[in-house]
């Protein structure tokens, strides 16, 4: 009896460690199994990754992950020159947005005592100001 309980013990033990080797590598990985037929447009795209081979997956891939989240990664050839465009477009950084000059802001000139006039875009963009109002004597 006791036998038997050792061995069912020792049975269940190797059965939860097995468990614990399969997924041990953080789960499956998602791979692409074919390219896309189409040139991905670089207005829905947000970034990319790369897929190799030697990680498992049976082709190296681009995934393209797309500005809406909820949407798939798309897979391309990193071969194809389209790719290799887009990849350089998505590395570099953003262009820095610029504002209309002299409004608001000094742009580091040094102070003066006249006023600035303020161009027609810098009024556009205020806000209006309620008139004040007149009381009659």
């Amino acid at each position: 009896m006791a036998q038997s309980l050792a061995l069912s013990l020792l049975v269940l033990v190797l059965v939860l460690c097995s468990r614990g080797t399969q997924g041990s590598d953080g789960g499956a990985q998602d791979c692409c199994l074919r390219y896309s037929q189409r040139i991905i447009p670089s207005h829905i795209v947000r970034g990319y990754r790369k897929q190799e081979t030697s990680s498992g997956c049976l082709i190296s891939a681009i995934l393209f992950a797309p500005r809406k989240r909820s949407q798939p990664e798309l897979c391309a050839n990193p071969n194809e020159d389209w790719v290799k465009q887009l990849m350089q477009r998505l590395d570099k950084p953003p262009a820095p947005k610029k504002s209309p000059q002299g409004c608001g802001k000094d742009n580091g000139a040094a102070k003066t005592s006249k006023k600035r006039k303020s161009s027609k875009a810098c009024k556009r963009s205020e806000q209006p100001t309620e008139p004040k109002a007149v009381t009659a004597q």
